[in-house]
């Protein structure tokens, strides 16, 4: 039975056979003559039979992007009083969209790597749990001393609408291109590769030049969502609210009509497939070749808006991996999107149904 760091050391090695002892050595913090140490082991316990040789393969994807402490109010009254306190609740919780893209994948049964940095404190522990416990790979992850994981608070109507938000997310400055360099065997070896906009801009041109695989990206926030767009996009697709595309292609969305030209202006800034989905219709796909249209459900129970754009993201992947049509795809996309918001959880447990 291997211990914990061999766990991680096998978990790398099978996602690039031939990887260094020296890429093992950076990326886990420890020695080199540590890691030989463990590989020695492995070998012994017939786990791996020497470098290269690591059988089979696992389909996975990497997710780089944020995790953090989601602190959300939800005002019960139907009228909101400006300047004064409303009547609600208010919970606490993982969120990240990175995070929540990486529980999404799991729940829909996809291997999953989690690039991420994240705090030495109280919440860092409550991530690192969480993450074993759903079995998302966090080999690649980085716990930071002296540094606060990532925390975002917001307030929402009783329909889930948002009426603000205030992250503070400073750690993700560490996501930079030196810190993905030595992961890049690692992420090049994936299916597909999913980024946030938490992550800095200079790391999203890095990660456009760098990676060879395709890339998913989910746009986070208008002053983050234009981080995305940089002179040598390479993307495979882009998902994106009303909201954030709007301002991104400079077109505003009031009916159907301008949704499908922001769709069209998006495509043609990104040369990406777009996933556009906006909380009072649905969700638009947009390729150029192909075009699809699919609205929400009538009289959705809606709780939280939070965690639908990372199931959004993350069943495009799995559409993509599973090679569904754009039929397909567009109807799985928004059930699970559907099923997130009808839950308070920025993860739905639910979303295994789809694919059972």
């Amino acid at each position: 039975m291997p211990t914990e760091r061999e766990q991680q050391i096998l978990d790398l090695i099978r996602q690039n056979p031939m990887i260094t002892q020296k890429e093992l050595a950076n990326i886990l913090g420890i020695t080199r003559p540590g890691v030989a140490s463990h590989i020695s082991r492995l070998i012994k316990e017939g786990l791996i039979s020497g470098k290269g040789y690591v059988l089979p393969r696992k389909e996975y994807v990497t997710v780089i992007g944020a995790v953090n402490m989601d602190i959300y109010g939800i005002i019960q009254e139907k009228e909101v009083v400006p300047k004064s306190s409303n009547s609600g609740l208010v919970s606490l919780q993982l969120g990240g969209i990175g995070r929540n893209i990486a529980a999404d994948l799991v729940e829909l049964g996809i291997n999953t790597n989690l690039i991420t940095v994240f705090g030495n404190d109280t919440n860092g522990e409550i991530f690192k749990n969480d993450a074993v416990k759903r079995e998302i790979n966090i080999s690649y992850a980085q716990q930071l001393l002296n540094e606060t994981t990532s925390n975002y608070v917001y307030i929402n109507k009783k329909n889930g609408e948002r009426i603000i938000g205030v992250d503070d997310m400073r750690i993700n400055r560490y996501i930079t291109p030196e810190f993905l360099k030595s992961r890049l065997s690692g992420i090049n070896a994936s299916d597909l590769v999913i980024i946030d906009s938490n992550i800095p801009a200079e790391t999203i041109s890095w990660i456009y030049d760098n990676v060879t695989v395709p890339i998913i990206a989910k746009a986070v926030s208008v002053n983050k969502a234009p981080n995305l767009y940089r002179d040598n996009v390479n993307l495979d697709s882009l998902v994106i609210n009303g909201i954030e595309g709007a301002l991104i292609a400079q077109q505003e969305i009031d009916t159907l009509e301008d949704a499908k030209k922001c769709a069209k202006q998006l495509h043609a800034m990104f040369k990406a497939t777009i996933y556009l989905y906006i909380d009072d219709y649905g969700l638009l796909i947009y390729s150029g070749d192909h075009r699809k249209a699919k609205p929400y459900r009538k009289q959705i129970e809606v709780h939280n808006t939070n965690g639908v754009g990372a199931a959004m993201a993350a069943l495009v992947a799995y559409s993509k991996l599973r090679n569904l049509s754009i039929k397909e795809s567009a109807n799985l996309i928004v059930k699970g999107g559907e099923l997130t918001m009808e839950t308070s959880q920025s993860v739905s447990n639910n979303l295994k149904e789809l694919v059972e």
